[in-house]
């Protein structure tokens, strides 16, 4: 890749990381809540403690309605009494009201969500700090290609869950075609392994590895998103 001025995918770049920021941010301030929350039950906690969180995980969906479609949160492991895991995922689509989405966490059956070893649990369990996942395709949930925020929720009981935030490529998709505003060359958005996460052309699809390393590769311009974002904006040569 060739270096070339940045200038007309700077704005745009800072665009998505705000947007993606601010989510995270409350995703940050929700998992405050959820702590504080859960606080006055008794340990350990019960399925039947879970309810008291459905407010903040509701309005988390409202305040991003038309970015972000789902919010929950992932139980650690041994965190329920009365379930060895739990996902309190709740989902919204076209303004309807959220809808509690059912993962399947029997080990024994075909199906099972082995949730706790996914990456976006892991990660922000493991080092405390947010994360951004995806593209993924999420057979647990939507079947759509997902990125998934998400964030520690730290208890005093030593018990680290995690709170995310599903928004599909859809979104992303938008986000960049609203934020490049004129006609342009083909633009993508990539995450830290290069995969696609987000084109202006039907090229490139979500999730295709695309190795702008390569000798001979054709893009002229490439741009950091930062914050938390391991993400770049690269466009083609003209």
């Amino acid at each position: 890749m060739t270096d070339g001025d940045p200038t007309s995918l700077r704005r745009p770049a800072e665009r998505i990381r705000e947007r993606v920021d601010s989510v995270l941010t409350d995703l940050g301030a929700t998992a405050e809540d959820v702590v504080r929350t859960l606080a006055p039950a008794p340990r350990p906690l019960h399925r039947a403690d879970l309810p008291r969180v459905q407010p903040a995980l509701a309005e988390m969906i409202d305040r991003h309605r038309g970015f972000v479609q789902g919010v929950g949160l992932a139980l650690d492991d041994g965190h329920l009494a009365d379930a060895p895991r739990w996902m309190e995922w709740w989902r919204s689509e076209d303004g309807e009201p959220a809808v509690f989405v059912r993962h399947n966490l029997d080990p024994a059956h075909n199906h099972f969500y082995d949730y706790v070893g996914k990456e976006w649990f892991a990660l922000p369990r493991s080092t405390g700090r947010p994360t951004v996942t995806g593209p993924f395709v999420d057979f647990a949930g939507t079947n759509e290609h997902t990125i998934t925020l998400a964030v520690p929720v730290v208890h005093d009981d030593g018990f680290v869950d995690v709170l995310g935030a599903d928004v599909a490529v859809e979104g992303v998709e938008r986000l960049l075609m609203e934020s490049l505003r004129s006609r342009s060359p083909d633009t993508v958005l990539l995450n830290e392994h290069e995969r696609v996460v987000a084109s202006t052309s039907a090229r490139w699809w979500s999730g295709t590895l695309l190795r702008t390393g390569e000798p001979g590769a054709s893009w002229s311009e490439a741009v950091d998103l930062g914050g938390d974002l391991r993400w770049r904006l690269v466009k083609a040569r003209r």
